[in-house]
């Protein structure tokens, strides 16, 4: 849908971006820009870092079961270890899911904004849904902001779910670019957006 000065608002995680997320910029978002799942999708690997280089998690564990022993192992390692496998895990189904997700909008719906190149911006009534998703670390900062461009309206309700097949996912991608809503829905909404932002004010 091509919106002009739609007033929206935008949950800004300090640590991405910072430089442009500033009262009175003009930003623009277009199939250059790299959306926090976009980063994720180029940075993406299944390696561990270690202090020697990056190593596959399957070569550190059989050093540590073949070479080592686990019963010799101290706990902070294993405890390291598990962490690290919990972390590869997650980047997985993010990496699969939001390929999915890109596939079946390139397929079907290309001219829908994607989600690896846009922002994401929500409406008064998910606000309280978003902060409480994206608040865990607490540096989180809310600005109102006037978008003109190309802006789609899903729900974090359509996201394919973790444990689905990469086949699966693609699969049920349809739900969430060929949104249904339901009251429950509407409170998780999300827009993604690509075009020209004016960042109007700091809420907090």
């Amino acid at each position: 849908m091509e919106v002009k000065d739609k007033i929206m608002y935008h949950y800004h995680k300090l640590g991405l971006y910072d430089d442009i997320w500033q009262v009175g910029n003009e930003i623009i978002i277009d199939d250059n820009f790299n959306s926090y799942y976009g980063r994720i999708i180029d940075k993406f690997t299944t390696g561990v870092k270690c202090t020697n280089g990056i190593f596959s998690l399957d070569s550190i564990i059989d050093e540590y079961v073949e070479e080592i022993g686990l019963e010799n192992v101290d706990m902070k390692t294993i405890i390291n270890l598990l962490k690290d496998s919990s972390l590869i895990i997650k980047n997985i189904n993010i990496y699969n899911r939001e390929l999915m997700l890109e596939k079946y909008r390139e397929d079907n719906n290309p001219k829908l904004p994607s989600r690896l190149h846009s922002i994401w911006l929500a409406d008064k009534k998910s606000l309280n849904f978003w902060e409480g998703q994206l608040n865990g670390s607490g540096k989180l900062k809310l600005y109102r902001v006037s978008i003109t461009g190309n802006l789609f309206k899903s729900s974090d309700s359509f996201i394919p779910d973790d444990e689905l097949t990469t086949k699966e996912m693609y699969e049920v991608s349809s739900i969430y670019w060929n949104p249904v809503f339901r009251k429950d829905d509407l409170e998780k909404a999300e827009y993604l957006f690509q075009g020209k932002v004016k960042v109007l004010e700091k809420i907090k």
